[in-house]
């Protein structure tokens, strides 16, 4: 796997270097400090996923962004910032970003989305950025049951999602609620059934709308069912 890093701090772009080694171990990685380097990169050899800075001198990660997209479209690129304003995440998703991690999310929530953004299962949000969309939307106390009935969520499958708009992985489900991951499995396959979404990110951006979103400072975990 070839990963390109993209921010013009030589410190964070050395730190997310070694979390991705980290996670994979066979990874190749390249890293450019402005738009225009890493278009100097892309053009050298091939990238299969990219991680770029929002914010950078000269072109920032979204003209670089709708410039790889119109280029390299096979690259799966997932955008990084530490600002969660819903504009930007909307850009990025309609520039074709394959997720908007925020710079605070944990290694975990980096190796998921790289793997989700590869193996294009959807869109990679951290949960900031999916409230951030749903901003004065979402319900509260007794609307909850009243919104979630409709989709014939049961108290345990609604509990579940609860947990995954929190960013919870399976396995930290599966200890909270001291049930097997396995179990996790087959109630998340009937919450995306039930709720008619594909993968953890849609099924987060629904809890949200239901009222049941994460709770502040919270990341959206990333793996898949």
């Amino acid at each position: 796997m070839n990963v390109l890093l993209v921010d013009d701090h030589a410190l964070v772009r050395r730190g997310i270097g070694l979390l991705v080694k980290e996670r994979f171990v066979d990874a190749v990685i390249r890293d450019a400090g402005t738009a225009d380097e890493a278009v100097a990169v892309l053009t050298d050899q091939p990238v299969d996923v990219a991680l770029v800075d929002v914010r950078m001198p000269g072109r920032d990660g979204f003209e670089l962004l709708r410039h790889m997209k119109s280029s390299w479209p096979n690259v799966a690129v997932i955008m990084l910032s530490s600002f969660d304003q819903p504009e930007y995440v909307k850009r990025a998703l309609v520039e074709g970003a394959a997720g908007y991690l925020l710079k605070d999310a944990n290694p975990e929530d980096l190796e998921q989305a790289i793997r989700m953004a590869l193996s294009g299962g959807g869109n990679v949000l951290s949960a900031r950025a999916v409230r951030s969309l749903f901003h004065g939307e979402s319900a509260t106390g007794d609307e909850t049951d009243a919104l979630v009935r409709p989709h014939g969520l049961t108290r345990r499958e609604t509990g579940i999602l609860a947990l995954l708009a929190e960013g919870r992985s399976n396995r930290a489900i599966a200890r909270t609620l001291f049930l097997s991951e396995k179990t996790v499995k087959a109630h998340l396959a009937a919450v995306f059934r039930k709720l008619g979404v594909a993968n953890r990110t849609q099924a987060a951006m629904a809890a949200v709308s239901m009222g049941i979103g994460p709770a502040p400072g919270a990341a959206t975990g990333t793996d898949s069912l």
